[in-house]
């Protein structure tokens, strides 16, 4: 899928779309009982919020409830490799043009998740949307336990995607903010 770009093209790529899916994974850890569990279930309340992390990539999300859906924004990140001090990540792939400039920060990237829908331990019908390819994709969230999440990003069918996991954090060491307009 990826071209000739440089390793840091390439792993910022990966990262995005790692931390799209951890977004996803967040949610939905968040919200599902975690019925095979001898825990009682997970509840997230209206008011609050819980923040997840997939180590791997370094993107951090927190996951709340967007109406009567479960989604997430992206609140955190380390990057990977470095970078002068002040930079900023932009949507710089996303497919609508107007919004390649905007910063990766408080990014929705993860909803449409129903938890009044949910099966067992797993969310479907949701979406997650990749900065790495400017795409949103189908999206599952399973419930792991109480700390860990996976979250499927997928075309079409389940098949033909990818699993990202992700863990509960207390808070990141720091949020990210966007810059004055």
């Amino acid at each position: 899928m990826l071209s000739n770009q440089s390793s840091g093209c390439r792993d910022f790529r990966r990262n995005s779309i790692a931390f799209a899916w951890g977004l996803a994974l967040a949610e939905i850890a968040a919200m599902i009982p975690v019925s095979a569990l001898a825990d009682p279930p997970i509840r997230l309340p209206e008011t609050s919020s819980s923040v997840w992390v997939n180590p791997q990539q370094g993107w951090v999300v927190e996951a709340h409830l967007c109406g009567t859906e479960l989604c997430s924004h992206l609140i955190a990140f380390h990057m990977v490799h470095p970078h002068p001090p002040g930079y900023i990540p932009l949507d710089e792939n996303n497919i609508d043009p107007k919004l390649r400039g905007r910063p990766l920060c408080g990014v929705q990237l993860m909803g449409g998740f129903d938890p009044a829908k949910r099966k067992d331990n797993k969310l479907d019908g949701g979406w997650v949307y990749d900065p790495q390819t400017g795409k949103t994709y189908s999206a599952s969230l399973t419930l792991v336990d109480a700390d860990h999440v996976k979250l499927r990003g997928y075309v079409g069918i389940p098949l033909f995607g990818k699993t990202v996991n992700l863990h509960r954090e207390d808070e990141p060491a720091q949020r990210c903010t966007t810059p004055p307009s």
